[in-house]
This record gives C-alpha cells, sequence and structure tokens, in this order.
C-alpha cells in the first residue's frame, strides 16, 4: 500500500512539473492565434469597405455618354466616407480604430478606370511588448493597405 501511494504522489508532482513548462508556451500560441484573428478581421474589414467605396466611385464617374472619367471633390468625399464610416455623410463611428476619411485616396489611372486605396494603420491587442533589456519598447503596429480598381460605368 505505501509503494502505490508515493507513486501517486510523484505522478501528481510530475503533473505540476509538466503543466508549469508548457503552460506558458499555451498561453503564448493563444495570444497569437487570437492577435492573428483579429489583424485578418480588421483587414477583412478595411477590403470590405474599400471594395463598397470603389463601387460608390465607379457607378457615378463617368460623364453622361462621352466616356471621359471625372473626379468631382463631393463624390471623392463621400466615397471616403463610405469607405471609413460605411456611410457617405460621414457620420457615427469609424468601422476601424483611428481610422479617418485622410487616409483614403481616389484616383483614376487610366481613361476607364477608377482607383480606391485605403491604408490603416494596424494597432494590435497586445500594443507593445515592454523592453526588458532596457531600451525602447517593441511597436508590434504595422500599415496595412487596401487598393481596389474597377471600370466606371
Amino acid at each position: 500500500m505505501k509503494k502505490l501511494s508515493t507513486d501517486k504522489r510523484k505522478q501528481r508532482g510530475i503533473a505540476a512539473i509538466e503543466f508549469m513548462v508548457s503552460a506558458p508556451l499555451l498561453i503564448v500560441v493563444v495570444f497569437a492565434v487570437t492577435e492573428l484573428g483579429w489583424a485578418f478581421h480588421q483587414y477583412h474589414t478595411m477590403t470590405r469597405a474599400t471594395r463598397d467605396g470603389a463601387r460608390h466611385m465607379a457607378s457615378g464617374a463617368l460623364i453622361g455618354s462621352v466616356g471621359i472619367i471625372y473626379l468631382e471633390t463631393g463624390r471623392v468625399q463621400e466615397t471616403g466616407n463610405l469607405v471609413v464610416y460605411g456611410n457617405v455623410a460621414g457620420t457615427g463611428d469609424p468601422l476601424l480604430p483611428q481610422w479617418s476619411a485622410a487616409d483614403v485616396t481616389v484616383s483614376s489611372p487610366d481613361a476607364s478606370h477608377i482607383r480606391v486605396s485605403a491604408n490603416y494603420n494596424y494597432v494590435p491587442l497586445v500594443g507593445r511588448i515592454p523592453a526588458f533589456y532596457g531600451g525602447e519598447p517593441l511597436t508590434l503596429s504595422f500599415q496595412m493597405q487596401s487598393t481596389v480598381e474597377m471600370r466606371a460605368l
């Protein structure tokens, strides 16, 4: 009987040590997967909004039946508002945190197409990694870009 209870104690001790060794790695993996999912969500939101803005701009960029593209200032501003806020009036909160209509550019690369580009500075959930070595903290933010080109209608 004594031998059996000693073996159980040893097994519990080994299991606790294994958990202490593997738990930090598992926590890092969970944070990494969460961060990656958040980045994909924000990139998808940005590309969908850029596509909607390009569709809005392309639908009214041609002047009559002459086939000339005209980038009217009001329509360009509406497009920027549609991309960032989800509506042409520019009311409400931006679709992504810290995003503004100044991050959206509208251009015409040739005589029949419209190009809408959007930039977004992605700031991760973690924010910054503190500098344990005495230097500057590491920032994990990076620039996301989405460009959509459509034929003007």
